[in-house]
This record gives structure tokens, C-alpha cells and sequence, in this order.
């Protein structure tokens, strides 16, 4: 632990280094981005893997006419204004109502936790093509007290050695949960133990897929500010994260798979200061370290102060036709100022079954899944998709000096797809916490989620 220790502080002894060498990567990153203006055009050029959009029927081109020989000589290298820029407007929302359960001890320890009907989430994205292989997304969360971006970067697609580079706003490659849309998961929210992942940073990736989509790459260099755009140079930190996939078999369109994933982050957090908080897998808080209206934090570190955050995440996912299953584990090894290192750990395993006969989707490209699609729609006469799911959940928020809680709980949902855009999940959560002040204080938790794709 103490080599450990030295390893992560050499990485971040001289942060004016990193910085300046992410201003070198980014000027030659707009250096490169330069020549593709003046490619030959590609109308029908993919979409970045790893967003929340989907198609749309709202879309535009240029108002630019097109190179016409008769009337204006083309010149070389100029005539692809015709075609660009593109735009897609897409996104969904999701309304959310849940009713909570306390035993008397609950209630003196946490308070009396009221229900609540409200939208969780309501997103807009415009994505598109500025050039060939040229591309941007805007996502703008409404569902929070004012407008949030999230999503908000250029990419340069099909690059040498490389599928992509971004540039700007997007999710860290670190868990594959994280990286999973939000109206893509099989439970209504993430396991608690996302409260580890850096999520969404300001920086620069790169990733690829290897040996013809049997496997991903992902690698990222980012400011480590509180979260998305909210950055304070004066106490931003830095970070690195990489995540690799490997598909050991792929049969049947993806209906027979296993996937297994490995990811490393190194952080020097915001401020030299590190929190882990959670609520249960309902109405909590998309983006940790930001707060939210609602249901209390059950577990919470409260700020530890810490030189560096190195954090190890494994996965296990795959599918059997109608059945598909999927865990992850997370060790965040906390390198305490100023105290001894401490070491935090979180973890679920879930397992799903379509009882009308769908499997699950693979994403090749991302090393997640994605929405599903049911084989008959609701209003063509069929049934929908029809899922159910069971979940285990644990989360260890205590080690030496700092007591942030455990907490245990068991998940179970009914997911009703009733056409690919429309869908309804009755969730039910039963928590068990531990902290500083109650011991096994049970929580229970009904939800219903009505989600539309638009």
C-alpha cells in the first residue's frame, strides 16, 4: 500500500505538467481536426456510440445550394458546404412516483422520507456533423431546478489507430453501468456503488474497438473539477481512466455472449478532498458530488481529505436468448492527507428474464447494452416486451478513521415494453443501513416509472 501510495503521488507531484500537456494535446487535436473540413462528404456517417440520443424525425442540412457546374464552377475542397452542418434532435423523459416505507427507528434516524411523484429526467440532444467524420453533441438535461448540459463535445471519427477522438464534456470510461444510457437500464436507477465513478469530466478521449468488435478500448485525460462543466481552476484536479472490453463468445446476433471488462482511474480530486454518499436505487442523484432535492443520503463519507483516488473496476455481463445477467465490483484506494489509506468498496449482481422471448441487445461498439426492442409492438396487436429482473446490491463506506456507512439491498422490477419508445417499470427496493448511528435499519421503497423516447 505504501509503494501504491508513492505511485500515485509521483503521478500528480508536478500537476502543471499535466495541464500543459493537455494544452498540447488539445492544440494538436485542433491542428488534426483542421484538413477534415475539406473532406469528401459521407451522408451516412454514425452517430457517437456512447450518447443518450437516439434518431429522430426532427432533423436539418445546410441552406447552402449545391455545386452546380453550369451556374458555379465547383472548387476543390470547398464543395461539402452543401451537405453540412446536419442536426438531430432527439432525447426522453421519465416520471417517476415512489412511496417509502420506515420502521420507527428509520423515521428517528433519517426522518420521515415523504413520497413523491415528479420527472426524473427529461433530456434534449442535438447531434450532428460539423464535416466528414466530423461530429458534436449538445445534451441539456430540464428535469433540475435550472437547464444542466451534460453531454456537450466534437468527436473525429475513423482516425488513425483510432475510432474516436472527443474533446469537451462526456462520461469517463470507468464502469460499465456508468456508460450505459440512463433510459437503457434494467432498474430505475444505477446501483448505488456509481457513486465512485468520475462520470462526466472535461477532457480527452480516445477509444476502438479490437480484433473486428470483439473488444473496446477507451482511454481519458480530464480536469477533475465537481462534475460536468462546474470546474474551479483553482482547485480542479486531474485524471486518467482507461477501460477495456472482450467479447469470449458472440453467437446468435448477440443472443448468446459473454463479456468480461477491466477499468483503472487515477484521480487528484477536486479541492484534495473525496465524498462518497448514497441514497437507495430510487430518486437518487445522477451526478455524484452533485446535491439534489429528495430522499436523504443513507451512507456519506462525509470530505476526506486525499492526495490521490486510485480506483479498480471489474465486470462480468452476457447473455442465453431470453435470459442475460450482469456485476460489477469497484475498490476506491484513497490515499488520506494527513491519515492512513483507506480502501472502499462497492458492488451488484443482477440477472433478467424476457417472458415474451426477447434478448437484450449488445452494443459491439461500447461494450454495453442497449434499449430493447420488443419482437411484437403493443399497439400492432402484440404484448410488448415483457422483462423480469432481480438485483442484489452492497456498498462499504467504512475503513479505520471513517465511518460512512454500509448499505445492503435487494431489488426486484417488472419492465413492460410496450413499442421501443414506450415503456413502464414497477420497481420494488428493500434496503438494509449501517452508519455511525442506526445498525440494520430496514427501508423499503415502490416505484413505478412511466419513460418515453422521442
Amino acid at each position: 500500500m505504501e509503494r501504491q501510495q508513492d505511485q500515485s503521488r509521483n503521478v500528480f507531484r508536478h500537476p502543471g505538467l499535466l495541464r500543459r500537456w493537455l494544452s498540447l494535446l488539445g492544440c494538436c487535436f485542433a491542428l488534426s481536426a483542421a484538413p477534415l473540413f475539406a473532406q469528401e462528404s459521407t451522408a451516412d456517417a454514425l452517430p457517437p456510440p456512447l450518447t443518450d440520443s437516439l434518431p429522430g424525425e426532427t432533423s436539418f442540412v445546410s441552406l447552402y445550394s449545391s455545386c452546380d457546374e453550369e451556374l458555379i464552377p465547383c472548387v476543390p475542397g470547398l464543395d461539402d458546404h452543401s451537405d453540412y452542418p446536419t442536426g438531430k434532435l432527439s432525447g426522453f423523459i421519465q416520471i417517476d412516483t415512489a412511496g417509502f416505507e420506515q420502521s420507527p427507528a428509520s423515521m428517528a434516524a433519517f426522518g420521515n422520507i415523504s413520497n413523491r411523484t415528479a420527472v426524473r429526467r427529461a433530456r434534449l440532444a442535438l447531434t450532428g456533423d460539423l464535416a466528414a467524420d466530423v461530429g458534436y453533441k449538445l445534451d441539456v438535461e430540464f428535469a433540475t431546478p435550472s437547464p444542466r448540459a451534460r453531454d456537450v463535445y466534437l468527436e473525429l471519427r475513423d482516425r488513425p489507430y483510432v475510432d474516436r477522438l472527443i474533446v469537451g464534456s462526456a462520461r469517463v470510461p470507468f464502469q460499465m453501468e456508468a456508460l450505459t444510457s440512463s433510459k437503457s437500464l434494467t432498474f430505475a436507477e444505477r446501483a448505488p456503488f456509481f457513486t465512485f465513478a468520475p462520470f462526466r469530466q472535461v477532457g480527452l478521449w480516445a477509444d476502438g474497438t479490437l480484433e473486428e468488435e470483439r473488444g473496446t478500448w477507451s482511454l481519458a485525460g480530464f480536469i477533475m473539477g465537481k462534475g460536468g462543466f462546474d470546474l474551479n481552476h483553482n482547485a480542479d484536479g486531474q485524471g486518467f481512466a482507461a477501460r477495456t472490453t472482450y467479447l469470449h463468445w458472440y453467437e446468435d446476433d448477440g443472443r448468446d455472449l459473454l463479456h468480461t471488462g477491466l477499468n483503472y482511474s487515477v484521480l487528484q480530486p477536486f479541492d484534495k478532498m473525496v465524498r462518497y454518499d448514497s441514497k437507495l436505487s430510487f430518486f437518487t442523484n445522477q451526478e455524484p458530488g452533485i446535491n439534489a432535492p429528495g430522499p436523504p443520503q443513507l451512507v456519506d463519507t462525509g470530505y476526506v481529505p486525499a492526495e490521490s483516488v486510485n480506483l479498480f473496476n471489474f465486470e462480468l455481463a452476457g447473455s442465453r436468448g431470453r435470459f442475460n445477467y450482469q456485476s460489477e465490483l469497484t475498490y476506491s484506494l484513497v490515499n488520506q492527507i494527513g491519515g492512513p489509506p483507506l480502501v472502499f468498496y462497492g458492488g451488484y449482481a443482477q440477472a433478467g428474464w424476457f417472458l415474451t422471448g426477447e434478448s437484450k441487445p449488445y452494443n459491439r461498439k461500447a461494450g454495453v447494452f442497449d434499449s430493447v426492442e420488443p419482437l411484437h409492438s403493443f399497439f400492432d396487436g402484440g404484448w410488448g416486451a415483457w422483462e423480469l429482473a432481480a438485483r442484489g446490491t452492497f456498498l462499504n463506506l467504512n475503513d479505520k478513521n471513517v465511518t460512512g456507512g454500509r448499505m445492503n439491498s435487494a431489488e426486484i422490477v417488472v419492465n413492460w415494453y410496450l413499442t421501443n419508445q414506450l415503456s413502464l417499470k414497477f420497481d420494488y427496493v428493500h434496503g438494509i443501513v449501517t452508519n455511525a448511528t442506526t445498525d440494520d435499519l430496514p427501508i423499503d421503497v415502490y416505484g413505478a416509472r412511466l419513460q418515453y423516447i422521442y
